[in-house]
């Protein structure tokens, strides 16, 4: 067992291949502080000299120091993914190999204490192990939160990309810049991932819910007649849509509904999809539910157009 756990622990080195010395980040390109602090000192010197000049030196500076903080915080970021990609990895298989040693181990010792030692030993490992995967990761897989990451990453990397492309130092000073670095640092770490992904889940989740109140809302009419009209609308569009589903009368469905549409006065070039018009259609049934004009006109373009 000592020995896999020896293998084991080691197969991370083949997460990945082996990075080019052209693209590994040299020692000079690391900003040390005392620099960095001699530099906001400059930037802030050639602001308050406020000449046409000045302003554009302290820009220049702006840029070059937020882009070696973007580089500082993009050569520790991926360094940080490697090692929770193969890192929770290699700690679930350790975990899973401790948990199996120990429950064999029951099966060969003799001793009955011993072997309740260890059965219990392998029972709070497992536990433990359980516990922290759950309650740290809140069973979300590794690689949902690296894709969150880098989508958030890129996202704020962008923004801060643009206001250094296009705004000068008044409009984006530096304490501006650094608050943009500070959130573009965030975004590649585990919690704000989870939160965005949780963010996401809700984000859907009122979608599903707008959808869900869009449809009772086009299933209900205020009197009968209304409903007349629009059980004859929404039955209309289920015979077109059963007419594009059979070849040989495919293009007889598109033209019904381009027909249809284009007296209800809808576009419906000729040129479209029946699905994008069978959209179209959809459309203009949810638009009758809250406008009785819409809903006449819909509904005597369907009795003229008459789908058999």
């Amino acid at each position: 067992m000592a020995c896999f756990l020896t293998v084991a622990s080691g197969c991370g080195s083949g997460m990945a291949p082996k990075m080019p010395k052209e693209i590994q980040a040299p020692s000079n390109s690391l900003y040390p502080v005392n620099q960095f602090n001699d530099d906001v000192s400059r930037y802030r010197d050639d602001v308050k000299a406020g000449t046409k000049d000045s302003l554009a030196a302290a820009q220049l500076l702006r840029n070059q120091m937020a882009y070696r903080v973007m580089a500082d915080i993009e050569s520790n970021y991926g360094s940080f993914e490697m090692k929770l990609s193969s890192g929770r990895a290699i700690q679930a298989t350790l975990a899973d190999a401790t948990s199996l040693g120990l429950t064999a181990a029951t099966t060969v010792v003799g001793a009955s204490d011993v072997k309740d030692i260890l059965a219990a030993t392998g029972t709070a490992f497992q536990g433990a192990w359980t516990s922290y995967d759950k309650n740290f990761f809140q069973q979300k897989t590794t690689e949902a939160i690296i894709a969150q990451m880098r989508a958030a990453r890129k996202t704020k990397q962008a923004q801060l990309i643009a206001s250094l492309a296009n705004r000068d130092v008044t409009s984006y000073p530096w304490e501006a810049t650094w608050i943009d670095l500070v959130d573009f640092f965030y975004a590649g770490t585990v919690p704000s991932a989870l939160v965005d992904i949780a963010s996401n889940a809700g984000e859907q989740a009122k979608a599903a819910t707008d959808n869900l109140n869009q449809t009772i809302q086009s299933l209900t009419s205020s009197t009968p007649e209304e409903a007349s009209m629009q059980i004859a609308n929404r039955s209309a569009y289920e015979k077109v849509k059963k007419l594009g589903q059979t070849p040989a009368t495919a293009d007889e469905a598109k033209q019904k509904a381009i027909a249809i549409l284009t007296a209800a006065g809808y576009p419906a070039p000729a040129t479209a999809s029946l699905d994008d018009l069978l959209k179209t259609f959809r459309q203009a049934i949810h638009d009758a539910t809250t406008d009785n004009d819409k809903l006449t006109k819909l509904y005597n373009a369907v009795t003229n157009n008459k789908v058999d």
